[in-house]
């Protein structure tokens, strides 16, 4: 089998595992990197006593985000996979991606997605590493 897995009778590659995991950051760090722009302007019209910290804070972790993300586009690429395309439906961000020339499809849920968003600039506003998995 050469280190494939085998999941519900289907031989996926040994990199697949690393790969969903890469997956799932890609779209969490490009949500929360969509997000971040109108979450500060939020802030700045509502006039809040620490907006300006609020403010800074957010326009602080813009850049480890788009760090990661790129890291992971990266490592992405080096293990011979892609995001094809993402489609919001009305639960779900269903992902098509392919690896080393198959084809997969991705469904994360809108409210896991949120969480998972959420946590990651926790993270990066605390100086850690997310932990997603």
């Amino acid at each position: 089998m050469n280190g494939a897995i085998e999941t519900n009778g289907k031989l996926y590659p040994p990199e697949y595992e690393e790969f969903a995991k890469l997956v799932k950051k890609h779209i969490v760090y490009t949500l929360v990197l969509r997000v971040l722009p109108s979450e500060i302007q939020t802030i700045g019209r509502a006039q809040t006593r620490l907006g300006k910290g609020y403010i800074s804070i957010l326009f602080s972790i813009q850049e480890p985000v788009l760090k990661e993300l790129n890291a992971t586009k990266k490592r992405l690429r080096e293990i011979g996979g892609k995001i094809i395309e993402e489609k919001q439906e009305e639960y779900v961000r269903v992902v098509t991606s392919s690896l080393q020339g198959d084809t997969y499809t991705h469904r994360f849920g809108n409210y896991v997605l949120l969480s998972e968003s959420e946590e990651t600039v926790k993270s990066f506003i605390q100086g850690r590493q997310p932990s997603l998995a």
